[in-house]
């Protein structure tokens, strides 16, 4: 066998010629061992250059999709749109540019697209398509030199003036025919115009420019789509003359989903059982091109003119009053006034057979608040609170609405809990129906607290708007703390700034704050993913904490001030937030310079500790960034080493209680120091900085809470005891000294206290649960919850504190199973099952919570039926709030996997449920595993919500403390990191890392503490 190669010959082969043998290389054959067949090395030679070609074709084709995320699909509107769009009708062309590379040429494909292969649309029905394509050769086409489309950002060659649309809404095919004339302000001679384009279809023969002076069509060489960054590009044969006001128009069209983005679906199902289909929109924060062509960017503004088409038997809403109205045909035509200038994501439409309420205010204001129609009569106390709401800040701001009325509208289906449109703000139902009986005060709370936000947002996010998303927080956080403002105004007695400020604002923001993986208030935004993702508790919470804290130094006067200053300069402008420091410094005279303080607490993430220490007569203080984890060595941001703040350091004495305030400037600082007294830091916990103490002090502090706690103010008690469990958590405290803090709170009755320690412990409880300690910590607990529930009367009466302090102490009574509480709760849920007996409204929800935990199928199923069967949002939740808390395994799993059904579980729900899911170690493991069993199709399902993945993990991974969990989801999020959620992940792991070093090095600690502090355990 090993000679047979030299044996053959062939008419161009080897000649035995007794010299030897004579070779070529297009003559020498080789064999294959293996078959017997011979390959000359020619035919080598092709065989190896051809597989080389083969990869490195392979190899770029995945670093050219890689690169540029370039979206594809069985066809190309799917590449566009996404494998949930339905395809468009005839006669549309679609033109993309796909690169292959950030230097290479571009090559364009047009398609044209007839009817496109089989369509299932939202009402059931499906349209048969088919697909042609023309495709233009790749050398037919050359990019231009310049590419103005390659950065996220629109060049200001051009400034929108005004854009007038219409459009055609048809509620029963679920689609959208319209038409847009931009007209636009040419600043800079240019010879291309960019603007957004998303999930529409435009028509090719439609698009013109007009130079709007002279009514002449510019010649337009060639339109594409730049699809990364949402654009769509026209090349013109001439340039632009700046200084001229240009038309550009577009006919375009798109399809009504439930995907709660841009225009979508909603619909509701009416007593009778009758479904009724609505419109509505979510335009922010990059939805605006998703309903019409524009150049959307929150400081490209400008006045909108509406016109709207849609079947006669609805109503249409929009941001400004009618117009006009004709009906023709079975076909109903409304135009609307000329809006003021605003940002795109502004824009604002519902097409619907709601019913409204109506009231108009003493200057002519007109206030509508719109619903189903049988649920109307929940709408009352909305309509009162926006009234309210409305004369605080015109009367604040010294500024009236420049719209003269305002629609507030409760949407079946909300991605948000409200968006603040000029003039039509949206609500989802449970952030805007009230019922008395049924919503329990936190609802009442919570309606009251979403009004003023979005109500603030007609002076602070409307009227003056962020220049780019980067400040984000100067919307959402100036309307965070304004909210407060107007609440506080109308129930003093509520004590919100203690009761909701500190207690559910600034210690959760603080907790995550205090991560590696945090990010600037103020931050930089480099794509439309990182737009989505800077609409968090940092944007909200912490730039609200850290305007209460401006005003805390500055006076709420100078404060007032300062606001309606910058509000009446930047009036229909954007403002970026340096204008606003410079404004407040102006304001209180350059007594401070804002900017240099402020900076400090908006440009680094973050926030310090103040240590104090003493030495002979003085405390020294010393600041550094306060890290939960100082074991991470990882900060995906950069070293913190180097973070220091501009810090207004505030303290009371046992000797004195006048607030003394020194100012720490990025550095040390000095206060006097009274032997045997103790020393309170950061009084009213106004400060967004933890304090922590020497040892002595710490007990100095904790034998005064046991002698008398109310010489304390009841948000500083809150703060000791949030202070000292994270500082123990982060390892500068020991947890002795942290749980010393709470042996008094059997005689505390402040509601922010309970708060702070229910939500510290929180962390231990859900640490430890699956841990020999925690039966100890569940007896440490009841000992304390028991004489507080026994002393209180579990009734309706007193205010918002008292009753929200009742609701808490029963919730934790049942949670430790205290007899007595869960005696009560079992007694009343029988009796609301069997009997129909009405429950107390604050304490409905820990009732089904109970009834549920300690039943079975029958009362599972009881509650969800009735949370189908209610009409009231709030009823709702705290019904599937309470079906989330069941111990039975069965019932969690089919449970969680009912939010893969919309008929079941609404898409704007399913956060909730997976929250409802994470509250117990039971559903926290269930809903764990289905994140990373389900996690292809929780991306696939829910992966464009700008909210709901990222909330999901958040709760999911919270208190994950296991390396094999951790590596698991670690290897999850590498191979398929999620499209809006990828600074959660970073988040999660981040955490995930600091539990697991948190339960090594303090299980034993806090075990030991409770075992000597608990009576009659082994």
């Amino acid at each position: 066998m090993d000679k047979r190669g030299s044996e053959m010959t062939t008419s161009r082969g080897k000649e035995n010629t007794g010299q030897g043998e004579k070779k070529d290389l297009f003559v020498e054959y080789t064999t294959d061992r293996r078959t017997g067949c011979y390959l000359s090395r020619f035919q080598v030679s092709c065989l190896i250059l051809g597989n080389l070609f083969i990869l490195c074709t392979a190899v770029a084709l995945v670093a050219f999709v890689k690169k540029e995320r370039v979206i594809y699909g069985t066809s190309m509107p799917d590449a566009l749109c996404s494998c949930e769009t339905p395809k468009p009708y005839a006669n549309a062309t679609l033109e993309y540019y796909y690169v292959k590379n950030q230097t290479a040429s571009v090559t364009a494909w047009s398609e044209n697209l007839v009817e496109v292969e089989n369509t299932t649309l939202a009402n059931g029905s499906v349209r048969q398509e088919k697909e042609e394509t023309n495709v233009i050769p790749e050398e037919e086409v050359v990019a231009p030199a310049y590419e103005p489309w390659k950065t996220i950002r629109l060049s200001r060659d051009l400034l929108p003036l005004l854009y007038d649309i219409y459009l055609k809404v048809d509620l029963e095919k679920l689609t959208y025919r319209g038409s847009v004339d931009m007209y636009l302000n040419c600043t800079k001679n240019s010879r291309f115009i960019i603007f957004h384009i998303s999930h529409l279809y435009y028509e090719k023969n439609s698009v013109r420019v007009v130079n709007n002076a002279t009514s002449q069509d510019l010649e337009i060489v060639t339109q594409f789509r730049y699809v990364r960054n949402q654009f769509f590009v026209i090349e013109l044969r001439s340039e632009l003359s700046a200084g001229t006001v240009y038309r550009v128009s577009v006919g375009y069209y798109g399809y009504l989903h439930e995907d709660l983005r841009g225009i979508y679906l909603s619909k509701y199902v009416t007593p009778s059982g009758e479904t009724r289909r609505l419109a509505a929109t979510q335009l922010q924060s990059t939805d605006a091109r998703k309903l019409f062509p524009c150049l959307d960017e929150p400081d490209m503004k400008a006045a909108f003119r509406l016109t709207l088409t849609y079947q006669e038997e609805y109503e249409a809403i929009s941001n400004t009053p009618r117009k006009s109205e004709c009906i023709e045909n079975g076909w109903k035509t409304t135009t609307f006034q000329t809006t003021p200038i605003m940002s795109t994501y502004l824009l604002a439409i519902v097409i619907s057979d709601f019913a409204h309420r109506e009231v108009v205010l003493d200057n002519g204001y007109d206030i509508r608040v719109w619903s189903q129609p049988d649920k109307i009569n929940q709408t009352e106390y909305a309509i009162g609170i926006i009234s309210q709401c409305f004369k605080f800040f015109t009367e604040y701001f010294n500024i009236t609405d420049v719209l003269n009325k305002t629609d507030h509208v409760a949407v079946p289906d909300f991605s948000g809990g409200a968006m603040e449109n000029w003039g039509l703000v949206l609500y989802r139902e449970t952030a805007l129906l009230y019922e008395p009986g049924v919503s329990s005060s936190e609802n009442k709370l919570m309606v009251t607290l979403i009004i003023a936000h979005e109500v603030a947002h007609t002076w602070f996010g409307n009227m003056v708007t962020m220049a780019w998303w980067d400040d984000l927080w100067l919307n959402e956080g100036f309307a965070s703390l304004l909210m407060y403002f107007a609440m506080d105004a109308i129930y003093p007695e509520w004590n919100v700034f203690t009761l909701s400020v500190v207690a559910k604002e600034v210690f959760p923001v603080m907790v995550k704050d205090a991560l590696t993986t945090s990010h600037p208030v103020s931050t930089p935004i480099a794509t439309p993913d990182d737009i989505a993702e800077s609409f968090d508790s940092i944007s909200y919470s912490k730039g609200m904490a850290v305007l209460r804290m401006l005003m805390g130094f500055v006076g709420k006067e100078d404060f007032q001030k300062g606001l309606r200053m910058y509000v009446t300069k930047y009036k229909f402008q954007n403002a970026k937030m340096e204008q606003l420091w410079d404004t407040f410094s102006e304001a209180v005279d350059n007594q401070y310079d804002i900017r240099s303080v402020m900076t400090t607490w908006t440009r680094q993430m973050g926030y310090p500790v103040i240590t104090m220490r003493a030495q002979a007569d003085f405390f020294h203080l010393t600041q550094n960034r306060f890290l939960l984890d100082n074991n991470n060595e990882t900060d995906v941001n950069g070293s913190s080493d180097s973070f220091t703040w501009v810090v207004p350091f505030t303290y009371i004495t046992e000797d004195d209680d006048g607030v003394q305030l020194i100012w720490m400037n990025e550095s040390s600082a000095v206060i006097p120091r009274t032997k045997d007294r103790w020393i309170l830091a950061n009084h009213e916990f106004i400060g967004f900085y933890r304090v922590n103490y020497e040892v002595s002090m710490w007990g100095k502090l904790a034998e005064q809470l046991h002698l008398n706690h109310s010489v304390f103010p009841e948000a500083n008690r809150a703060g000791l005891i949030g202070d000292s469990f994270n500082l123990a958590r982060a390892k500068l405290l020991h947890y002795d000294v942290a749980l010393n803090m709470t042996t008094y709170l059997k005689h505390e009755r402040g509601y922010a206290p309970w708060t702070a320690f229910m939500d510290s412990v929180e962390y231990i409880r859900s640490s430890i649960s699956k841990s020999g300690a925690y039966v100890l910590m569940q007896k440490y607990l009841r000992d304390l919850v028991a004489p507080v529930y026994d002393s209180l009367d579990m009734t309706m009466e007193g205010v918002l504190p008292e009753r929200y302090l009742r609701q808490i102490i029963l919730k934790l009574a049942c949670e430790v199973g205290h007899k007595r509480a869960l005696k009560y709760a079992k007694e009343m849920f029988n009796r609301w099952m069997r009997e129909g007996m009405t429950l107390p409204s604050d304490y409905s929800a820990v009732i089904y919570t109970v009834g549920v935990m300690e039943g079975g199928l029958e009362e599972w199923d009881y509650v969800w039926n009735r949370s189908q069967a209610t009409n009231v949002a709030v009823e709702r939740e705290m019904l599937m709030n309470a079906l989330g808390q069941s111990q039975k395994p069965w019932l969690l799993w089919r449970y969680a996997n009912w939010i893969f059904d919309p008929d079941r579980i609404r898409m704007q729900d399913v956060r909730m449920v997976i929250s409802y899911l994470s509250k117990r170690p039971l559903g926290r493991m269930i809903s764990l595993h289905l994140l990373m069993t389900k996690w292809d199709k929780l991306n696939e399902q829910f992966g464009f919500d700008n909210f709901l993945l990222r909330e999901m993990i958040g709760e999911v991974t919270q208190f994950v403390n296991s390396e094999f969990e951790h590596n698991q989801l670690s290897t999850l999020f590498k191979d398929k990191p999620p499209k809006v959620a990828r600074k959660e992940t970073l988040n999660s792991l981040a955490l995930i890392k600091a539990n697991i070093n948190w339960m090594n090095e303090n299980y034993d600690v806090i075990t030991k503490w409770l075992r000597n502090h608990v009576s009659g355990m082994l």
